[in-house]
């Protein structure tokens, strides 16, 4: 009991670490400051407001000047947050160091951290010029972009902070309705998509007063030596007054180009010690474990917490220092959601052990990993957990020792999507599957034949002798009997046979029988023409088959044969490890035509698009592989993760419609047909057949069965799953921007409805310009713009999955 409460003091502790790092914290607007930039920062406490305004420290070479208290600020799902806001600025280039403030709050003293400021000179900015689509008159204007990393050496794995820095002129940034996201170049790093910063710097540039827009992101070093970030691009959309005959507000667009940077990432030292994997940072590792009382050979489940700074979102999982006796499992981290952007932070890991003999303790987990701000490799280890272990009754021989313990049904608890699906066909798998159009010709060749044997059984006295098809079939033995030497005379014959019997229609085998009869018989020298013994069967053979031969065509489905792409998705999966997610689904995306591609192929597009942020791109390609094939069940279950993490509005289903769909809908529609068959064959088996005949015992079976199986088909039918009973799949679309917002007319200065998170479906009602009328399944209807929504039924070749934020989530004023 003492090490139960011992391990919950120590998950306790990590929790408060968190929750402080939460609750009381410093934020800057930027913190890659021009010389003479204004800059705000804010010292924001959760929950409870703070008895005084904190002091702010002094330093050298660095004005922070305090505003007093902002507003107070609601956060959904949490408490009010309080702040207090200064303004920093400085004009000594360089990097400095703000120390931490002392915040009382509840008579109790807490410290924030220290926050690292740079300040570069304005000459080193890269000025351009600016137009405006559509383009009108004196709308152009001189921008400034630049990126930032943290100064000194970084390693492979490492993991921090980046920064663009976007400066326009202040007029300009006073009638901005969306600062846009950017869209990015990265080679050898895996990066964030970057997200604008609640402040905005200002400063005079050029003589003129700029403001200065900060996008910040986390980004991790995949490898050592030169390693490139940009070129950016920012799409701006501003209002601007345009005088006609009146004076209209109009939005326009600007797309500011942000040059590349590249910079250099060192390797990590040699000799690193035993047991480092990929731990590049600063941290802290404990265990928390529920059950200390255990019969041997019983597996045993304990958390490992990893609580710090560096790339939490890829560290390995510690292991045990001294595995004799145990079997270990893989461990499972459970992800973090938005916070894996920051950081800092925590990971859990769930692991499984089990003891293989008679143990008195759990020993402890080492984490080594390579610190890079003191340059060296650090060991942290776990404690050892006493626990008591009780002999399994038959000994060794564990597996025997008794009845399975019934466990309760575990409930899903993803906390993030399945990864990607590896060594999949990337095209649809044509050369195989079950052919439902076969077994209906089947069913079909076997109707017939029972109705041609019952009409034959009451009415074949009455048929007479076909004397037309004995005409033919005797003109035909004459021509097959004309002497192979007569090559004249067989292709006349031919010809006449050909014209009189047969339908050329576009048989081009027939009219090149017809073309060669005139080519060699219809001319002044006749003499001396022989037909080829081989051209004589071929022309024979095909006369019997036009003649003869009942050609039945049978549509199997069997399109184009299977395709193999291998090499191209080893490379996708190459760059989605890498985590270059936006190339992995255009080569994903590029393999074939749309239609062509696997539901494997567009479920991995869509895991690539969360992993680079766009919730709704993830759920629109999960939706388009649920289209391709209704029983993905990675698909299926990383859309109900995502409709449950962003609240998407989507149709609400009980969870046995969810057991259904572990079969296709074809499949319960193929019951349907399938049960009617039987159910005719059933009927047709008595009039085909004499009385007394065993065939009619197989027919009342059919007639018993056949309703079983209709009604089955139809139950499952009905009850199927299917989003075409809310909307045709024509007219369906998921919402793919974020922070978008339905408003009551085709206008941003128009009423707001509701807002609609990302992964939402929707049905296209209208479309009016640049905006869409849509309706949820909840009854809600109102217009969004059109770009923030794409249809499942891609009009045309679809782009790559490309992160954009919509306008809409911006302000209505």
């Amino acid at each position: 009991m003492k090490a139960w409460i011992k391990k919950i003091f120590v998950l306790s502790l990590f929790s408060m670490t968190v929750a402080q790092a939460k609750n009381i914290e410093v934020s800057m607007s930027s913190t890659f400051l021009a010389r003479g930039e204004r800059s705000l920062m804010e010292v924001r406490v959760t929950g409870l407001k703070p008895d005084k305004a904190p002091d702010a420290p002094d330093v050298e070479g660095v004005l922070i000047q305090a505003l007093g208290f902002g507003p107070p600020e609601m956060v959904p799902g949490r408490r009010i947050v309080y702040s207090y806001q200064y303004v920093v600025s400085s004009y000594a280039v360089g990097n400095h160091v703000i120390p931490a403030f002392d915040v009382v709050v509840g008579g109790v003293t807490e410290r924030t951290a220290e926050t690292k400021l740079r300040i570069f000179d304005p000459s080193d900015l890269e000025w351009k010029e600016a137009v405006s689509t559509p383009a009108t008159a004196d709308d152009s204007f001189r921008y400034a972009s630049i990126i930032n990393t943290p100064p000194g050496k970084m390693y492979k794995n490492q993991s921090v902070e980046s920064e663009i820095k976007v400066y326009v002129p202040e007029s300009l940034a006073r009638v901005v309705a969306d600062w846009g996201i950017p869209e990015f170049e990265r080679d050898g790093l895996a990066v964030w998509r970057f997200e604008p910063s609640r402040g905005r710097g200002r400063v005079n540039l050029l003589g003129e007063p700029y403001v200065g827009v900060s996008y910040t992101t986390t980004m991790t070093a995949l490898r050592a030596g030169m390693v490139r970030l940009g070129p950016a691009s920012v799409r701006l959309t501003y209002i601007k007054m345009v005088f006609d005959r009146f004076a209209q507000r109009m939005e326009v667009q600007s797309t500011l180009d942000v040059p590349q940077y590249e910079f250099e990432i060192s390797p990590l030292p040699p000799n690193a010690p035993d047991g480092f994997k990929n731990a590049v940072g600063e941290f802290q590792v404990g265990t928390a474990i529920k059950q200390l009382e255990v019969v041997q050979g019983d597996p045993l489940a304990l958390d490992i917490i990893i609580s710090g700074k560096g790339n939490l979102d890829t560290i390995e999982p510690p292991r045990m220092t001294d595995s004799e006796g145990w079997k270990i499992y893989d461990a499972t981290a459970n992800q973090r959601g938005e916070e894996r952007r920051d950081l800092t932070g925590v990971v859990v890991f769930n692991q499984f052990i089990r003891p293989l003999e008679m143990k008195a303790v759990i020993p402890s987990f080492k984490l080594v990993y390579f610190n890079p701000e003191e340059e060296q490799y650090k060991v942290v280890t776990t404690e050892e957990i006493p626990i008591k272990m009780t002999p399994a009754a038959l000994g060794r021989n564990f597996e025997a020792s008794g009845p399975v313990q019934v466990m309760p049904v575990p409930v899903e608890r993803m906390t993030d999507i399945l990864g990607i699906v590896r060594a999949q066909d990337l095209l649809i798998d044509r050369s195989w599957g079950f052919p439902w159009r076969a077994l209906q010709v089947i069913f079909i060749l076997i109707a017939f034949g029972l109705i041609a044997k019952a009409l034959w059984m009451r009415f074949g006295h009455l048929f007479e002798r076909d004397e037309q098809k004995a005409k033919m079939k005797k003109e035909f033995q004459e021509l097959a009997r004309i002497d192979a030497s007569d090559g004249i005379g067989f292709l006349r014959r031919s010809g006449r046979f050909t014209e009189k019997w047969l339908r050329t229609g576009e048989n081009e085998e027939l009219h090149q029988i017809l073309e060669e009869r005139d080519r060699l018989c219809f001319r002044s020298q006749k003499d001396g023409v022989e037909l080829p013994l081989k051209r004589r069967r071929q022309i024979l053979q095909i006369i019997r088959k036009s003649a003869f031969s009942l050609l039945i065509v049978v549509a199997l489905g069997v399109g184009t044969p299977k395709l193999h792409a291998q090499d191209t998705a080893a490379e996708a999966e190459e760059l989605f490890d890498a985590a270059q997610y936006e190339k992995a689904a255009k080569l994903w995306l590029g393999a074939g035509k749309f239609e062509e591609l696997s539901a494997d192929t567009l479920y991995n597009i869509g895991t690539a698009a969360y992993e680079m942020g766009g919730v709704g791109q993830a759920a629109l390609y999960y939706r388009r592989a649920l289209v391709r094939d209704e029983t993905h069940v990675e698909a299926r279950q990383n859309l109900r993760f995502i409709e449950r993490k962003y609240g998407s509005i989507t149709v609400d289903r009980p969870d046995y419609q969810y057991v259904l769909a572990k079969l296709p809908l074809s499949s319960w529609r193929g019951a349907i047909y399938a049960g009617a068959w039987i159910f005719l064959i059933g009927l047709l088996i008595f009039p085909a057949t004499h009385r007394g005949s065993t065939w009619r015992a197989a027919g009342v079976v059919a007639l018993i069965l056949a309703p079983l199986i209709i009604s089955g088909g139809m139950l499952g039918n009905y009850h199927y799953p299917n989003d075409a009973k809310f909307a045709s799949l024509e007219r369906q679309a998921v919402i793919i921007g974020e922070g978008v917002v339905l408003h009551s007319d085709a206008a941003r200065t128009s009423p707001e409805v509701i807002d609609a998170p990302a992964g939402s479906l929707a049905e296209v009602l209208q479309r009016s310009g640049g905006w869409a009328y849509i309706g949820f399944a909840s009854q809600t209807r109102g217009w969004v713009p059109a770009e923030s929504l794409e249809m499942i039924l891609p009009i045309g070749k679809p782009e790559p999955p490309k992160i954009r934020k919509s306008a809409s989530d911006s302000s209505s004023a």
